[in-house]
């Protein structure tokens, strides 16, 4: 009896914990100067008195942040700093580049907003 709960209980466990076979693309932008970027002002919007994040780790995460909140499923991501120099106009790039993996249903979504298959 036992045997047969275990079984119906790691069963259970392996079909919940699957997912959907869908295809994963990796795609990447390279944000803009003057926090000038849709993540980067909705963040400021919703935080009116905190400090902008500093750090790679928080940059990215005010990234993932805001398109998940936007219904965009991501896999991973990370930053890479990619430019030893830049421009100081708010239309140049910062030299860090945001890379992740979505599924492909939203790739469509993210190159309309500047994303670049990677």
């Amino acid at each position: 009896m036992i045997k047969q709960l275990l079984s119906i209980f790691y069963l259970t466990i392996i079909f919940l914990s699957c997912e959907p076979n869908q295809d994963k693309i990796s795609v990447f932008i390279d944000p803009t100067q003057c926090l000038s970027n849709e993540w980067d002002v909705t963040w400021l919007e919703t935080h009116e008195y905190d400090e902008y994040p500093s750090t790679e780790d928080g940059r990215l995460k005010i990234f993932t942040d805001y398109y998940k909140s936007v219904g965009v499923k991501m896999y991973d991501s990370y930053s890479k700093w990619i430019y030893n120099a830049v421009c100081a106009a708010c239309i140049c790039p910062t030299g860090e580049r945001y890379y992740c993996t979505v599924i492909k249903s939203d790739v469509e979504f993210l190159l309309n907003f500047g994303f670049s298959l990677e």
